[in-house]
């Protein structure tokens, strides 16, 4: 478990900088930009993640898995190889049979972006790939470095690109040259195992994308209903409302999702390196142990934030991002439920390759993807958008909720157990924030708010440092690592 929390503190502590210069740096871009350039952004940002989830089959899930170095090797050569197809056959697509996305939903200008599309799905989908490979090897340190390089680039470009036409284009081509400069970094750690890279064939390739076959054939599928679930509502909002509608649900997606990423991208990756070792025999400790551990650590981190943003939500967004950004803050206010589970998910679905039941995530992943699609239909036929992302949230809560259930299950851990985590920390969470809601309903003024929800946020994690001893070991040691490096 030592080596587990050092791993996560690498990726943790190399990305935090950068991920609070980020948080910083999206006012600036939310003060030139406005709502409508961000839905734009937000639809393009939809149509390339769906297309980079196609692009490997799923096989970067693969690479992972090879009890040798060679084989895994291959694995990443076919997930390379399959990208850069990919990416040309989107090219050639748009070319010859240019679709005009303006008119089917209501986003004037988005068409003429689409050329980017092939450049985003060649550099995001090597970030995968490249970013499962350095995993294998436990290179977690370089995976940060690449981090901090997206993330600086996209923002810092963003906001210089305005100097010379505020359009959408800035947002986009922030986003490109973001992967860009991270794939780069990344390529120099990769450098070092050309050796091993000098071994694949073409024979091998294929015998390998044989033995991993159903990765296409269940996780592909999977990977693609799950991507296209969080990208529904950009789609849906511009059809049924307008983009200005799609920015602040953008706005509220990106803000809450930045900073919960850095711990839950983080520990997923390590997470699912250490299950996968101890799966094949390799590793310390037992699948319940690990697992618990780390489910117990995301309740602990991720809630006592969520209460803050439903208790604060239009306040905060509209006095960090502006005033036409309110909407933004109600939005939040109604994903909270949602966004909190899928925190939880997100390092613990490694566990369906890890168990081998790609099918079980499939059925799950195409039943979440038609009840997001029928909330959202039934909820912009019917309602306001609030009444439509209503819909959309509760749905995404029942899901993850059964997900995670079943998740715990494989590894050993029972129903009641995770609940009495999950009630300890929500009674203790309700307990610290009730000075704040009293405060919010007898005061207006938004510092004295703000100054009370930073001394109740200090009194929440200090509890929850005393009732976690390994979160307290993993707080005293980033501490150290901070002190180390001044």
């Amino acid at each position: 478990m030592s080596n587990f929390i050092t791993n996560v503190l690498k990726l943790v502590s190399g990305s935090v900088a950068s991920q609070i210069l980020s948080i910083l740096l999206i006012p600036i871009i939310s003060r030139i930009y406005s709502p409508d350039d961000f839905g734009i952004f937000q639809l393009f940002m939809s149509l390339s993640g769906i297309l980079v989830i196609v692009s490997t089959f799923s096989y970067q899930f693969a690479i992972m898995l090879p009890k040798t170095e060679e084989d895994a090797a291959n694995v990443t050569s076919i997930c390379t190889v399959l990208v850069i197809l990919t990416s040309i056959l989107t090219g050639i697509i748009v070319f010859l049979i240019p679709v005009n996305l303006d008119n089917i939903f209501k986003t004037p200008g988005i068409s003429i972006y689409l050329p980017l599309l092939p450049l985003i799905i060649f550099l995001n989908g090597m970030f995968f790939v490249q970013n499962y490979w350095l995993s294998r090897k436990t290179r977690f340190g370089v995976i940060a470095g690449s981090r901090v390089s997206n993330t600086l680039t996209t923002k810092i470009l963003q906001i210089g690109f305005a100097k010379s036409s505020v359009t959408p284009l800035g947002l986009i081509g922030g986003y490109v040259a973001g992967y860009a400069f991270a794939d780069l970094f990344m390529l120099k750690g990769v450098k070092k195992d050309l050796q091993v890279f000098k071994k694949v064939s073409i024979k091998r390739m294929k015998e390998m994308a044989i033995q991993y076959k159903h990765f296409p054939l269940f996780s592909s599928w999977s990977s693609i209903a799950n991507t296209i679930s969080p990208q529904v509502p950009a789609f849906l909002l511009a059809y049924f409302y307008t983009t200005s509608v799609v920015g602040h649900f953008s706005l509220a997606n990106q803000v809450v999702n930045l900073p919960m990423g850095i711990v839950g991208s983080a520990i997923g990756q390590v997470f699912f390196q250490k299950v996968s070792e101890v799966r094949n025999g390799n590793g310390e400790g037992d699948m319940k142990t690990i697992v618990g551990e780390v489910y117990n650590k995301l309740i602990s981190i991720g809630l006592f934030p969520m209460i803050l943003l439903i208790i604060l939500g239009e306040q905060i967004f509209t006095f960090v991002f502006g005033s036409e950004w309110g909407v933004a803050g109600t939005y939040v206010k109604i994903l909270v439920p949602w966004i909190f589970l899928v925190f939880l998910s997100s390092p613990i679905t490694t566990l369906y390759n890890v168990f081998e039941k790609q099918k079980v995530w499939l059925t799950f992943s195409i039943a979440l993807l038609v009840s997001r699609v029928i909330a959202l239909v039934i909820g912009g036929s019917r309602g306001s958008p609030e009444f439509a992302l209503a819909l959309y949230s509760f749905t995404g809560a029942v899901f993850w909720l059964w997900n995670n259930a079943y998740l715990l299950g494989l590894a050993g851990i029972s129903k009641r157990e995770s609940i009495n985590v999950l009630a300890k920390y929500s009674i203790i969470s309700l307990v610290v924030s009730t000075p704040l809601i009293l405060i919010k309903l007898i005061s207006s003024s938004f510092y004295t708010i703000m100054f009370v929800a930073a001394i109740v946020t200090i009194i929440y994690y200090a509890v929850a440092l005393h009732e976690d001893p390994m979160f307290k070991k993993m707080f005293s040691s980033f501490l150290v690592k901070v002190k180390n490096r001044n």
